[in-house]
């Protein structure tokens, strides 16, 4: 571990349903730093997305901690969408680019949003959409691409900013085996200085994760 990133201790998560509090999420502990690739993993309903949104702080714990960085993210309040920005690069399942907006656009839009400034922005689009070999599909809409050339578009949108912290949740889900093998070994080689977490229940992405984090579904 080369620098202590991210610190969780006693976190749960609940839901209120018609029948009562529901246990979404139940994690002891988790440390992880710069660098740190983990892979999560787990039955369905045992918590992988929430937790994945508890640490882009989407949501927040009904008890425990999360650190990043030293900040405890439960102290954000308002500024959450502001943090979100700055620190975490997301890549949804189903890719989620903006239908109207070219490839290019889609980038220079997340780059704005993360208050990179142009010309940086240009340069970082550039190097990654040519190792996520997209340099020919800058100004096609996410219509006319593959779902594997839509998935390592979202990849480069979520890396725009070179965010501290890059989550995955279930990336591969919709992607044939070499599609899978390309956004995942891309992901790991893209991440540079950061913490990469990524949601996953193929045995095929987890091969490439030397960390795993299994979660167990809470009986509550």
């Amino acid at each position: 571990m080369t620098g202590l990133l991210l610190e969780i201790r006693s976190l749960t998560k609940e839901y209120e349903q018609p029948c009562g509090r529901v246990r979404a999420l139940s994690l002891d502990r988790l440390d992880a730093g710069k660098g740190e690739a983990i892979a999560i993993t787990g039955p369905s309903g045992s918590g992988k997305t929430t937790l994945l949104h508890l640490l882009a702080a989407l949501s927040r714990p009904s008890r425990g901690s999360i650190r990043f960085g030293g900040l405890d993210l439960a102290s954000l309040g308002t500024s959450e969408a502001k943090w979100r920005a700055k620190h975490v690069g997301y890549v949804f399942q189903n890719a989620n680019l903006l239908p109207d907006f070219d490839v290019w656009e889609n980038l220079m839009l997340a780059a704005e949003v993360s208050n990179v400034p142009k010309k940086p922005a240009e340069m970082r689009a550039s190097s990654l959409l040519g190792r996520l070999r997209l340099e020919d599909r800058l100004h096609h809409r996410p219509a006319s691409l593959s779902i594997g050339e839509q998935q390592r578009a979202a990849v480069a949108r979520a890396l725009i900013h070179k965010p501290p912290l890059v989550l995955a949740d279930e990336p591969t889900a919709s992607l044939d085996a070499q599609n899978t093998e390309i956004v995942v070994s891309l992901l790991l080689e893209l991440r540079e200085e950061s913490l990469l977490v990524v949601a996953t229940h193929d045995e095929a992405v987890k091969k490439h994760f030397p960390r795993v984090v299994e979660l167990r579904k809470s009986e509550e």
